[in-house]
């Protein structure tokens, strides 16, 4: 029972980690890295922050949340983070579907940040 519990973690860390290098390679080709991270804010909220705000907006239905998230990206938006900056999202209708749901996976997946050590 214990290898097979640790051939799933495995195998679920190899897939999750070449996820992240797929979702990487699109924010890298859509200039997603220009405004978001993972962690902290650039010009605009981290994916955690998205992630955190959108689960909780929608009592933690993921598919409501990716549905949401798709229609933003796609779409743009504007007035939804950092008032004062008045920043806004443009659209991105050239994202091909497939291309989107890697985005979305991803971005509803990142894991919570490592706490620093003391």
């Amino acid at each position: 029972m214990r290898i097979a519990v640790l051939v799933f973690v495995m195998i679920f860390s190899i897939s999750l980690a070449a996820d992240k290098e797929k979702a990487y390679h699109l924010f890298k080709k859509y200039g997603c890295e220009g405004c978001h991270a993972d962690y902290g804010i650039i010009a605009g909220p981290s994916f955690y922050m998205i992630k955190s705000k959108y689960l909780k907006e929608f009592n933690n239905d993921v598919e409501a949340t990716k549905k949401y998230l798709r229609e933003t990206i796609r779409k743009g938006s504007s007035g939804k983070w950092f008032k004062f900056l008045d920043m806004k999202m443009p659209s991105h209708p050239q994202v091909q579907p497939e291309e989107l749901d890697i985005i979305v996976d991803w971005i509803v997946s990142v894991p919570p940040p490592e706490e620093k050590k003391k």
